[in-house]
């Protein structure tokens, strides 16, 4: 597992918590990650595995999140 799948793996949850109801908080979150050089694919994975672990509640958000990377949202709030 590469050092950035486990920072991001560590601090969504982090983020989720501090920011349950903001979206575009958590997107720029992401954003953060592909600039970082994170692919479509591994961001997908380690969002898979987080949602795996969480409440309910959190999964909702992972989903909305999963949306924004997949691009099944509006254009301009595409990964």
């Amino acid at each position: 597992m590469h050092e950035s799948d486990m920072k991001f793996l560590q601090l969504l949850p982090i983020e989720i918590e501090k920011h349950p109801n903001d979206l575009l908080a958590l997107q720029k979150f992401l954003i953060c990650f592909k600039n970082h050089g994170m692919d479509k694919d591994s961001m997908l994975k380690n969002l898979e595995k987080i949602k795996n672990q969480c409440d309910f509640k959190a999964k909702d958000v992972l989903m909305d999140l999963m949306d924004f990377v997949v691009g099944w949202c509006r254009q301009d709030l595409s990964i």
